[in-house]
């Protein structure tokens, strides 16, 4: 079968499910944003048995200038468009993708009826409603009213429609899809290979001495980069917090480690994917945060990757949430709510204080990446689905 599989955001997990696709005979073209600043990029472009195809826009793709990103994710749109109909593929899958490029995707595939698979990673619609309806009320109200209906439309014209966790369906079921066309496949986790010892990458970002607190991956409007400042100032002197992150919300940290001389507190930029197990098994506890109001429309895949580093880890976020959820009932670390940054450092000094509870959630969250991470058994489900909507 020939598989366009679409990664906007070009991270690791989908790459993994197409090279094991590919590995069983398919045809599989990955394609992802090139040109994104603020998603990390964990996709390998030595890849030897996917056909990788990285778009580009003429310029990096801004993420806080509305009328300026809805301008470019219309041109990647057009991209990955084009690339669809060069590739002429019998089934699409694509996820992380902006509304407005999606919609020009599906068409394509519509009009070469070419089964589409709509990849639900978020709640696009519903974020946009919420959180500009909360920044400009009326203007906000009519954009993300706008992207809600755009939202809605595109998930009933899909063949089929995988949700990453189980809390979406109601809503996507209240949006009109058929329920025969939803499944629910929860994302997974993985890890590249390791390049190098954990001491060598802390050595190297003067990150070894102290217990090491680690943030990763993306601190945009679901997030608040507050709470790991509040963590900075607690455990001055104790434990380091390093954020490796891009954008807005790394920026803003800079800013505040400027105006109050942190010590222990140190944003870098993204790292290399061949560092990225060494960067994690650096790390004492792993930190997660996640607004209040994100907590129904997106579930934090760093979570997941988390696991598969086998670290305890501490976590901001809606306790109804998923990967809440699932850190508490596996009781591989300490959740607290986002609105409580006094129970949040209290939860961390609570870890930094007993190692033997950090060992005991670490092998934990090692164990349940083992159980439920297993790609070729991902890969199958997957699969179940595309041959059914082909033939």
């Amino acid at each position: 079968m020939r598989i366009l599989i679409h990664d906007f955001g070009g991270y690791g997990f989908p790459l993994q499910l197409s090279e094991t696709l590919a590995k069983r005979g398919h045809k599989v073209r990955h394609a992802y944003c090139a040109t994104l600043t603020t998603t990390p990029s964990t996709v390998n472009t030595a890849s030897s048995t996917v056909d990788l195809l990285p778009l580009s826009t003429a310029s990096a793709l801004t993420k806080y200038k509305l009328l300026k990103r809805w301008q470019q994710e219309q041109e990647y749109g057009k991209l990955v468009a084009k690339a669809c109909r060069q590739f002429s593929p019998q089934a699409v899958i694509s996820g992380n993708t902006p509304l407005s490029a999606q919609a020009r995707l599906l068409a394509v595939c519509r009009k070469r009826r070419i089964p589409f698979v709509f990849w639900l990673q978020d709640l696009l619609g519903l974020a946009a409603y919420r959180i500009l309806g909360q920044k400009q009320w009326l203007l906000g109200v009519s954009i993300g009213t706008y992207f809600r209906l755009l939202e809605s439309r595109l998930l009933c014209q899909s063949d089929s429609v995988i949700c990453i966790s189980d809390d979406f369906v109601p809503i996507v079921t209240r949006m009109g899809v058929s329920p025969s066309k939803i499944s629910v496949i929860e994302n997974w986790g993985v890890l590249p290979e390791d390049a190098g010892p954990s001491h060598d990458w802390a050595a190297t970002h003067g990150l070894d001495g102290l217990p090491l607190l680690l943030y990763t991956g993306t601190l945009s409007m679901k997030h608040n980069p507050n709470l790991l400042l509040c963590l900075a100032h607690a455990l001055q002197g104790r434990a380091r917090i390093a954020v490796v992150s891009q954008g807005m919300g790394a920026d803003w940290l800079r800013q505040q480690n400027s105006k109050f001389g942190l010590t222990n507190l140190i944003v870098l930029p993204y790292q290399q994917p061949q560092q990225l197990r060494a960067m994690y098994a650096a790390a004492d506890i792993l930190l997660a945060v996640l607004t209040e109001d994100a907590g129904q429309f997106s579930v934090p895949s760093k979570v997941l990757t988390y696991l598969c580093a086998g670290r305890p880890i501490l976590a901001a976020m809606p306790l109804n949430n998923l990967a809440a959820r699932i850190i508490r009932s596996e009781a591989v670390g300490l959740v607290v709510s986002p609105d409580d940054p006094q129970g949040w450092v209290a939860a961390g000094e609570s870890l930094l204080a007993d190692s033997n509870l950090r060992m005991t959630m670490g092998t934990a969250a090692h164990a349940y990446a083992t159980r439920n991470f297993s790609i070729d058994k991902i890969t199958s489900r997957f699969e179940s689905i595309l041959k059914r909507i082909v033939s």
